[in-house]
C-alpha cells in the first residue's frame, strides 16, 4: 500500500512540474508556423519559486536573446525571414511574443 501512494505521489508530482529544479528556456520560432529555429536555457535554479529573479524576468531575457540573434543574422540560410520568441518559464509563465523580428 505504501509502495502504491510513493508511485501516485511520483506521479502528481511529474504531471504538475518539478518543483525542485526550475528552468527557463527560450526559442527562436518562425512567425507563422511556430517552427524553432534555435532554442537556448537561460537560467535555471534548484528549489525556487515562481517569485524567483529567474523565473520573473524569463521572458524578458528571452526577448533580449532572440533581438540579438535576428540582429546578428538568425544562423545560416533564413536571412530575411521573421522570427518572434517563445519562452517557458517552467511551471511558472510562457507563451509566444505578438513581436516579430526580422534576420538581418
Amino acid at each position: 500500500m505504501k509502495f502504491i501512494l510513493f508511485v501516485l505521489f511520483a506521479l502528481i508530482l511529474t504531471v504538475i512540474g518539478n518543483p525542485i529544479s526550475r528552468k527557463c528556456q527560450c526559442k527562436a520560432v518562425s512567425n507563422t508556423y511556430h517552427v524553432p529555429y534555435h532554442s537556448w536555457t537561460i537560467s535555471s535554479c534548484k528549489f525556487c519559486s515562481c517569485k524567483n529573479a529567474a523565473m520573473i524576468n524569463c521572458e524578458q531575457a528571452c526577448k533580449t536573446m532572440v533581438e540579438s540573434y535576428a540582429r546578428t543574422g538568425c544562423g545560416k540560410g533564413i536571412q530575411g525571414s521573421k522570427v518572434k520568441y517563445s519562452w517557458k518559464a517552467s511551471s511558472c509563465s510562457s507563451g509566444v511574443s505578438n513581436v516579430e523580428y526580422t534576420c538581418a
